[in-house]
Parts: structure tokens; sequence; C-alpha cells
């Protein structure tokens, strides 16, 4: 499962994992889905002690980022970047 992180959101999750006290050697971020009310789907960044059985699990330059098989499945070529207007981390899919 191709992931993009950009630098700017591995800065943002290294810092909020900090802050957090979360042990970068077990934890990480995890990227979870959530039902929309209009039946869409809405990709949810919260910081997790550990994986959960059946995240897919990368790390990227010492950031370990866990995935829900369901955001994988929805957006396979997915980017992890930041809203730069509001610093708030952002998944979306990679192309135009």
């Amino acid at each position: 499962m191709p992931v993009e992180i950009t630098e700017e959101a591995i800065e943002v999750l290294r810092n909020s994992l900090q802050l957090a006290g979360v042990d970068t050697a077990t934890g990480g971020a995890r990227l979870r889905a959530a039902r929309a009310l209009g039946g869409g789907l809405n990709v949810q960044v919260e910081l997790a002690d550990a994986a959960r059985q059946g995240d897919d699990v990368i790390e990227a330059r010492g950031i370990r980022i866990f995935i829900d098989r369901t955001v994988s499945e929805a957006i396979p070529d997915a980017i992890v970047a930041v809203e730069p207007q509001h610093d708030r981390i952002v998944v979306r899919p990679a192309g135009p």
C-alpha cells in the first residue's frame, strides 16, 4: 500500500506524539475511517499507543503510522499532508 507522508506532516505528528507522551517505539498515529452523515468516508487521525489487529503499519522517518484497512481500501494511494491554513493533518488521494 503506497502512502506518501510529507515532511511537514512528519514534523506535526512527531511534535504531537512528543507532547502527548506517546512512546514512538510502540506507538504512533492511526488513520481511522469514520462514516460521514452523508454516507461518505472521513479519515480521522488519532494518536495511538500501539497498532490494532488488522492495521497496516508503515514507518516514515522514525514515526509509525497505523492505517485502518478501510482507509487502505478507500484511498489506496494516499498522501498524508498538512493543511497549511490551519496546520491540520489531512489524508487525500494522490494525483491531480
